[in-house]
């Protein structure tokens, strides 16, 4: 089997994806105890503390747990309570401890908080390329008023200058379940298409963006955006614009819509997520008039301690597409065992699955140079774990055939590192369809 025809393989493996399936295990109560078999007031909540958040408001805390004083004891949802405020992303750990009483039992919830505001150094590598490095510096507060609230300013040179200033709220209007976005940028951009072209053109780009949003329950949330930028190509692009002066004025409003039941977002071990956006430029009787859409499926199904995870996503396009929107891989966007290959195009298709397990399960020290830390330098993480991927995808433009031999795909194997502070950093080795390899040194999960 040729890998192009791998795509068909990982849209079957998203279609199981989005049905329900039979769990093949179980997890275990602590003790052995099954709590739903106790009587009703010995697994009444009769109270719960927060210990351990000397920064963080608790109820920042408490509102990301289902269980609450005066409920039932449910030890699967408590565990679920457990990974929601683990993916707050401001606590090293997260533990939930029951205390049993003759009335009820007691839920303590202890954090260990990550030290929230850095000046930090900025090296960073652009769209996954170790040779596009840019340099500076910024200022992130990540608990901005011990509210979750995050505020950051920063400004880099080298590959694709910028400066940035961006603030984003989870929680606004109290029981409104509301959130919120902004920022405000100026950058210059090295546009993919001319590069996928070896050419070098530049995008100047000046610009804001604004998002609201509202959460429903746990899962649920669905935002408005609407921004706008001014952008300008480099001398050797010019004539590429739509506007004939050269430069393109882009007010732009969108909406994403997301279902999100993962455990725990940096790496999840179960759950669903779904996305569906869109994003319209311009206006409807102007020079600048054309609309992005698409969607991301994903589910990871456990079988005791390992993952299968798989992933569909799209990013699709109608009406005239500029130079500068146009979408690729080779960039952000990348295709193992096709890491470093390059291609553009007006719409974008990709599969993947992947089966992942863990070779050193993950613990946390308390190691002697961070000990002046206090709890900010407690329960560093880590662990190792092992993945086995499948990837493919393909780029196509509008008015072209859509052609499945035009798929790149690749597999490979690699393993993922779990470092303090949310670290992730992965080492695989891909092969494409000829079974060339290559090694790839790459930071986060892949999906």
């Amino acid at each position: 089997m040729r890998f192009s025809q791998l795509f068909t393989l990982a849209l079957f493996f998203a279609g199981l994806a989005l049905t329900p399936h039979i769990c093949l295990t179980q997890e275990k109560r602590p003790n052995g105890t099954d709590h739903s078999e106790l009587p009703g007031e010995a697994r009444r909540i009769r109270l719960i503390l927060v210990q351990g958040n000397e920064k963080t408001k608790q109820d920042i805390i408490l509102r990301e747990m289902k269980l609450t004083q005066g409920g039932l004891l449910d030890y699967e949802e408590l565990e679920r309570d457990r990974l929601r405020i683990q993916n707050l992303g401001i606590f090293n750990r997260v533990e939930i401890d029951i205390v049993p009483t003759d009335t009820g039992a007691i839920l303590v919830v202890s954090v260990s908080e990550m030290w929230y505001i850095f000046p930090y150094p900025i090296v960073f590598r652009n769209e996954r390329d170790w040779s596009r490095i840019s340099v500076g510096a910024g200022l992130l507060y990540t608990n901005f008023r011990g509210r979750r609230e995050v505020i950051d300013f920063s400004g880099w040179l080298g590959f694709n200058p910028a400066i940035r200033l961006s603030y984003s709220n989870p929680w606004i209007l109290g029981k409104a379940k509301l959130y919120t976005r902004a920022s405000v940028f100026a950058r210059r951009v090295r546009n993919r298409s001319f590069t996928v072209a070896d050419s070098v053109v530049n995008e100047n780009q000046l610009g804001f963006k604004w998002t609201v949003g509202k959460r429903f329950g746990h899962f649920i949330y669905f935002d408005l955006n609407v921004g706008y930028r001014r952008l300008t190509l480099s001398e050797s692009g010019q004539g590429t614009t739509l506007s004939s002066s050269g430069k393109d004025n882009l007010p732009h409003f969108g909406f994403s819509f997301k279902y999100d039941s993962r455990d725990l977002w940096e790496y999840p071990h179960k759950g669903r997520f779904l996305n569906l956006w869109a994003t319209k430029t311009g206006t409807p009787t102007g020079t600048i008039n054309y609309l992005r859409y698409g969607f991301d499926l994903r589910k990871y199904v456990p079988i005791g301690a390992t993952t299968l995870a798989f992933r569909t996503a799209a990013n699709l396009s109608r009406g005239t597409i500029p130079v500068y929107e146009k979408v690729h891989f080779g960039f952000s966007t990348r295709i193992r065992g096709h890491f470093r290959e390059k291609r553009s195009g007006d719409h974008l298709l990709l599969g993947s699955a992947e089966f992942r397990f863990p070779i050193v399960p993950i613990t946390y020290h308390d190691w002697a140079p961070f000990q002046g830390m206090g709890q900010y330098g407690a329960n560093l993480r880590f662990g190792v774990s092992g993945g086995i991927f499948i990837d493919t995808g393909n780029v196509w433009f509008r008015g072209n055939d859509f052609d499945s031999g035009d798929f790149n795909s690749g597999w490979g194997a690699g393993m993922h590192v779990f470092l303090p502070y949310n670290g992730l950093v992965r080492f695989e080795y891909g092969f494409d369809e000829e079974w060339n390899g290559q090694f790839i040194v790459d930071a986060l999960v892949s999906f």
